[in-house]
């Protein structure tokens, strides 16, 4: 849950902290490493720290100057001292950067320990303290109508969600609203030419619009609304109370709906149109009620403007209807789009779920359904750069038979094992992706590891630092700081085999400008110094 980098130039003292204390008992997840304070500056640009543990006297940048500059860009970030100077003024400036504690060498782990749970405890009571203030409630209260419209949205895109889960979002939301009953939706069409309004007027005028119909509905009935992805003004509405009946509930929505149509048009001069749909379950209903409101402007409405339909006009009864989970979001082409495999393979086991129930429409739909996998599957390889016989080869001929006398097992048995095929052409592109990848970082490191960053790194290979540090340490089981000091330090062994250089002069090409700082870490590497090692050959 939370992150904690040790700083300290004693390499030893950093390793050995890193794993003498029991972090994941603390409530802390990762634990960082620094060498020096330039080194910790640029950790932090890319880990969300909590708190930093870092001794006072360092090479370079020192721990109260590491602190202040911590304190300028990551205020929250709670600041540990270790030092072996009992000074006044150590003391004293330490207070002024608001440092959590100070502690005096040696420090045993059980004294750290319980310094560091001592300020968890602070970080999450003021965790707590934030939740429970009245500016973060009246924040959440602001983006209420905000948080409502989307829900609405999600609701007539298909997000389906458990019925707990639901009666939670009602609540939070503070939307009167309940489940399993009859609602109705309302679809508005703006026919006004608003193309050359500023968007924040054209925000005004829909705002206007959805306030009118909330406030002609209000005395019977709760109402909800959004803005779809097709520029259509939608409102759920529900009854208030159980005492009209349907008859008279029917009527008084379809009077209020043609009173909101007028009041538009007298209020803000604006035509609308508007489509009723058939009264239906709150929320199982909600995605039929919303097509079949769209249906009646794309199939009787057209262009005509200032309309006012209603589903139940139609006396037709459709037996084919779009199979709602094969359109339902986030889609099969939207999960292959971003490989999330295990949510695609969901999605076809409840299409096929859906068709098994489907009865006399089984062909008809089977047809739909291999179209559209086919095309999802295209889409992917194409994106990829392959072509389709080269994932699935023979099988090929036998996609392209498919017809409408195809029953529902060998098209099920077609489509996982199809799925089977391109996630296993995924899986091995990843792998070779990231073998070329890793590849490229190490020839990199290795003929640049003088002046080698993990920005340098990152750019090299046009990366976020962050994604090529996970990317290293998942791939190759050690931290990039580890691997470019190893490095570092084998380069210098040879140098110092090979050439007749000064000390200084191999620190400076290895890396280091500070002589004294690359002999502390190759004596914590190796167990000497360079000049030890240089006279024992």
């Amino acid at each position: 849950m939370y992150e904690i980098l040790i700083v300290d130039d004693h390499t030893h003292l950093v390793d050995s902290l890193a794993i003498g204390l029991p972090w994941e008992q603390m409530g802390i997840t990762n634990v960082y490493k620094a060498y020096s304070g330039e080194e910790a500056l640029e950790l932090l640009n890319y880990r969300s720290v909590d708190i930093v543990v870092t001794d006072i006297h360092m090479n370079g940048m020192t721990g109260l100057e590491l602190i202040a500059r911590i304190n300028e860009k990551w205020k929250n970030t709670k600041a540990v001292i270790i030092t072996g100077f009992d000074e006044f003024q150590y003391a004293k400036e330490a207070i002024q950067q608001q440092v959590s504690d100070y502690l005096l060498k040696p420090v045993s782990n059980e004294e750290l320990e319980q310094t560091l749970r001592g300020i968890i405890n602070r970080i999450t009571e003021e965790g707590n303290e934030l939740l429970n203030q009245q500016k973060f409630v009246y924040r959440f209260r602001e983006s209420l109508p905000k948080l409502r419209e989307m829900f609405l949205h999600e609701l007539i895109s298909g997000k389906n969600y458990p019925i707990a889960a639901l009666k939670d979002k009602i609540n939070l939301y503070g939307l009167p609203f309940s489940v399993e009953k009859e609602a109705i939706l309302l679809a508005m069409r703006v026919e006004e030419d608003y193309s050359n309004t500023d968007l924040y007027s054209l925000s005004l005028i829909e705002y206007a619009m959805f306030n009118i119909v909330e406030e002609v509905f209000s005395n019977k009935f709760n109402v909800m609304y959004c803005k779809d992805s097709h520029d259509y003004l939608i409102f759920l509405v529900q009854v208030s109370s159980i005492e009209q009946s349907d008859k008279e509930n029917s009527a008084m929505v379809e009077d209020l709906a043609r009173l909101s149509q007028h009041q538009i048009k007298l209020y803000l001069k604006s035509k609308v149109s508007i489509v009723l749909s058939n009264w239906g379950g709150f929320p199982k209903d909600i995605l039929p009620m919303y097509h079949s409101a769209l249906s009646i402007y794309t199939d009787y409405i057209g262009y005509q403007t200032e309309s006012f339909f209603h589903v139940t006009q139609i006396k037709e009864e459709f037996e084919i209807q779009p199979l709602a989970e094969l359109y339902r979001s986030q889609t099969l082409m939207e999960l292959i789009d971003i490989e999330q495999w295990t949510a695609f393979e969901s999605k076809l086991t409840r299409i096929f779920d859906e068709l098994e129930r489907a009865g006399s429409g089984v062909r008809e739909y089977g047809v739909e359904i291999y179209v559209t996998l086919l095309q999802t599957y295209s889409y992917y390889l194409h994106k990829k750069g392959k072509r389709i016989f080269e994932v699935f080869g023979r099988d090929i001929e036998k996609m392209l038979k498919v017809d409408a006398s195809w029953s529902v097992g060998p098209l099920k048995e077609w489509a996982f094992s199809s799925y089977i095929q391109i996630k296993a052409y995924s899986d091995s592109r990843s792998d070779h992706i990231r073998f070329d990848l890793m590849d490229r970082i190490r020839r990199f490191i290795q003929e640049n590891v003088k002046d080698i960053t993990l920005q340098t790194v990152a750019d090299h290979v046009n990366l976020h630092p962050v994604y090529v540090s996970n990317l290293f340490k998942q791939e190759t089981g050690e931290n990039f700081s580890n691997y470019v000091l190893r490095l570092r330090m084998e380069k210098a062994v040879q140098m110092l085999k090979h050439k007749d250089l000064k000390i200084s002069e191999i620190a400076h090409e290895v890396g280091y400008q500070k002589p004294q700082y690359f002999i502390k870490l190759f004596k914590s590497h190796y167990g000497m110094t360079p000049q030890e090692f240089k006279n024992s050959l």
